[in-house]
């Protein structure tokens, strides 16, 4: 059922990347590709086994006729949105010019949008030699080819790859809304990217934790029964055990980041006391390792989702989207107080009973919402996707979830959408911060565009509208 449900979300992830990055060609932003080289850099590591995949403009800035590689596994790839004849050729001219093919045995190009149904090999061969081979139906692929590779993975690996997909459709989102030359700049098509303000600093330390250690003293005072997992969940059991309960921190090649001191909070307890240092955020935020911008996006995510916690905020531990939960036990409603242009108030959890037998329970509806870090230009951004989360315990998916959802969309017009945006903004922006505001993370606005507001009366209820009850027989 899990294989389903993730070939399921890879389908329809990967189509809406390529209708995006259609979009933007069909609008003269044919530089989508640059902007998603370092993103795609997991998916072609797991895809094709090359650990040491890197990207090569960072080695040389605008390195001619290729984007990635791999030199200890010797293959190459270009990424392009432009799928023609011409640019195929164009491409492998450069290699063969440039006599890459000393450093790269095999070089794919990789296209954003949908490829042609074929390609001339007769035109191809003309540009190489007995050095080097290139088949146009091997080597030129598209996200499509991409997927059907994915589905040979391990579904451990696929659903890693999900979680890379999904962050570049939030890529492609951000640059087709930031880019668009139908508004003028800074504006948004979407308007859901909340600009943000980075902390000053970023606290690492060498991890000095000992994982079997951890993992007996877990199970006999923490009741853990599972094997060894994950690094991060050690950690996190490391933590739990020194009676420290923040998820405010990433880990890293055995360092613990956060954007907190860590020799005045409750981390220092599994680290080297002597190894912790203090960095700049633009340490990671610009440098030319794309490990360090991503540990840099995961303390953003990590940071938000500890804040998000003391306002009853959860995220989902398998899809790591947010979602707004009871803010007290037995609550029935909960409703939130906003300001657009005026005061609102919004629905963002509410019990739902059966129509039949009113005594039961049929869902619990719950506003969620996706969050990604992205940078665009010199500013940082949030990017916000609302949505709603069918559960029937509170928790817990509905085994009606996404009927429920699906008849939830087709109710939703931009405005509605737009307006879940705009509360999702306003709410992120009230998070506190406590002392020294300036040095630590704050949302701030959503970027501005030009379009008429929706009427807001003062209060005015704007909550979901009731899809009805899908199969209200049982409880969900």
């Amino acid at each position: 059922m899990r294989q389903l449900e993730i070939e399921n979300q890879l389908r329809d992830v990967v189509s809406r990347i390529i209708v995006q990055v259609e979009l933007a060609t069909s609008q003269g932003r044919t530089d989508i590709n640059l902007a998603l080289e370092d993103a795609f850099i997991p998916i072609l590591k797991s895809v094709y086994n090359l650990p040491h995949l890197v990207n090569l403009n960072r080695k040389q800035k605008n390195f001619p006729g290729i984007d990635l590689g791999d030199d200890h596994d010797r293959v190459a790839f270009q990424v392009t949105s432009t799928t023609t004849l011409d640019k195929v050729k164009f491409t492998v001219r450069q290699f063969m010019d440039r006599a890459y093919y000393n450093t790269f045995d095999e070089l794919f190009i990789l296209m954003l949008a949908r490829k042609q149904s074929s390609y001339s090999q007769a035109a191809v061969n003309e540009l190489l030699t007995d050095q080097f081979a290139f088949n146009c139906k091997k080597h030129i692929i598209d996200l499509g080819d991409l997927l059907s590779q994915v589905s040979n993975l391990r579904l451990a690996a696929q659903e890693r790859v999900l979680a890379e997909f999904k962050h570049i459709l939030g890529e492609v989102d951000a640059y087709v809304s930031f880019s668009s030359e139908s508004v003028a700049a800074p504006t948004a098509i979407t308007s859901n990217l909340q600009q943000i303000h980075l902390p000053v600093a970023v606290y690492a330390a060498e991890l000095t934790i000992d994982d079997m250690a951890v993992i007996t003293q877990a199970r006999a005072e923490l009741g853990y029964k599972g094997k060894a997992r994950s690094r991060k969940s050690i950690v996190k059991m490391a933590l739990l055990l020194n009676g420290v309960e923040t998820d405010a921190w990433v880990c890293h090649d055995n360092k613990l980041f956060s954007f907190h001191d860590i020799e005045q909070c409750g981390l220092i307890s599994v680290v080297d006391e002597g190894s912790v240092e203090r960095l700049g955020v633009s340490d990671l935020a610009d440098s030319p390792e794309i490990d360090n911008v991503n540990i840099l996006k995961q303390l953003l995510f990590a940071e938000t989702r500890e804040r998000l916690k003391r306002h009853h905020v959860r995220m989902h531990a398998k899809d790591r989207f947010f979602f707004f939960v009871p803010t007290a036990e037995g609550q029935l409603e909960r409703k939130e107080t906003w300001v657009g242009k005026r005061a609102a108030v919004r629905r963002v959890y509410e019990v739902k009973y059966q129509k039949k037998d009113p005594t039961k329970v049929a869902y619990h509806l719950h506003q969620s919402f996706d969050l990604t870090f992205t940078k665009l230009g010199d500013a940082w951004y949030a990017q916000v996707v609302p949505s709603w989360y069918y559960s029937y315990n509170g928790y817990v998916r509905s085994t009606w979830h996404d009927d429920l959802l699906s008849q939830q969309k087709r109710l939703e017009h931009n405005s509605s959408v737009r307006n879940m945006v705009r509360f999702i903004a306003y709410f992120l922006s009230r998070l506190e911060v406590g002392e020294d505001a300036d040095d630590k993370l704050r949302f701030q606005s959503l970027v501005e565009f030009d379009v008429r507001e929706f009427d807001e009366t003062e209060p005015v209820d704007d909550g979901v509208e009731d899809v009805g009850h899908v199969g209200e027989g049982t409880a969900a």
